[in-house]
């Protein structure tokens, strides 16, 4: 066995969801070994809620590591801390992963348990949910990734370590993801070739401020926006989330996966299909010209892009004021980003 694996800490991953295998696969690749992989069983229920599940056997097997699984996400269930019991680790990676492990999950590790994340203005200012989403959505240019000591808190630990990467004008969430995970990837390595960084984090002190979790009903499109905001949420809500929606009358939900801006014609209401294309792509008005919507699906019934028909709107500012609501009504103690509540007109 060579020097590196006898001298690394004993890692046990957790990782249920496609976004964090680049990271593990970016740690194994640099020659680290992970003693293994747990994830949520595919015979558990709701594996609908959990969005880009991955059957953690498939990866593991490729790369030779054993892996676990549990029945529950939030492992609230006896059998799944009997499970962490019968390996033999020291130090936990939450990579992939998003749920608060409990605290008996935290304390069994005696180096302790890491995860990573983080906003464009630092881990301190978009604690929460969906940060790289939210960063897409909001138009932001750069993404600010913290490694960190996991506590019974929601990301507020002692930062271990730090990354910055930069999006570019095309990236969606899928990007978004690579870079996190070739950043988060190296960073653990590190933590692996030298555990002394582990005694010289730093305790955050800066007020912090959240992001509010989203759902799928949360991401309408409002066709009064201009092309590149809309874009911009399609990019951030494309596979593996639930995608960019807009609807047709009362009953036809119309999923958009990818779409570009075309030009600066408008030539009709916003949100009214204007050309029809032979390979069922189609231009749709909104505020600046016409979008071009390439990959889309239809929920729940056949329907067929048609010239003139006009897709139902809603806007961008009341969407987020739902979600505000929502976040005050659960976490009221927890203060919302300002990038947030400027959207929302709050």
């Amino acid at each position: 066995m060579s020097d590196k694996l006898t001298k690394q800490p004993k890692i046990l991953a957790l990782c249920t969801v496609s976004t964090g295998l680049d990271s593990i696969s970016e740690v194994l690749r640099s020659g680290y070994k992970i003693i293994s992989i747990i994830g949520v069983s595919p015979l558990a229920e709701r594996l609908d809620l959990i969005s880009g599940w991955v059957d953690i056997a498939i990866f593991s097997k490729k790369w030779d590591v054993p892996y676990g699984y549990v029945n529950k996400y939030d492992l609230k269930d006896i059998s799944d801390r009997k499970l962490f019991e019968s390996f033999n680790f020291d130090l936990i990676w939450v990579v992939g992963w998003q749920r608060l492990i409990p605290k008996w999950l935290i304390e069994s590790a005696s180096l302790g348990a890491l995860g990573g994340h983080g906003s464009p203005d630092g881990i301190h200012r978009g604690r929460g949910r969906s940060p790289q989403n939210w960063s897409i959505m909001l138009g932001c240019k750069q993404f600010n990734l913290a490694l960190f000591f996991i506590t019974t808190g929601i990301d507020d630990g002692p930062i271990i370590l730090q990354r910055s990467f930069t999006y570019n004008y095309m990236d969606d969430i899928s990007v978004s993801y690579k870079k996190s995970a070739l950043a988060m990837g190296d960073m653990v390595c590190q933590v692996l070739k030298n555990k002394d960084l582990l005694n010289h984090s730093v305790k955050q002190s800066k007020k912090a401020f959240y992001y509010p979790q989203r759902k799928p009903k949360d991401g309408f499109v409002d066709w009064n926006m201009k092309q590149k905001e809309i874009w911009s949420h399609c990019r951030a809500l494309t596979r593996p989330y639930p995608g960019l929606r807009t609807g047709h009358q009362s009953s036809i939900i119309i999923i958009v996966w990818e779409c570009q801006p075309f030009d600066d014609i408008v030539d009709g209401e916003y949100g009214t299909i204007s050309v029809c294309f032979e390979s069922e792509e189609f231009l749709v008005n909104c505020a600046d010209g016409r979008l071009l919507i390439k990959e889309w699906e239809s929920c729940g019934s056949e329907w067929a892009p048609k010239q003139g028909i006009r897709f139902n709107s809603m806007p961008f500012y009341k969407q987020l004021q739902i979600i505000i609501n929502r976040h005050k009504e659960k976490y009221p103690t927890l203060e919302l980003d300002a990038r947030i509540k400027k959207k929302a007109k709050v």
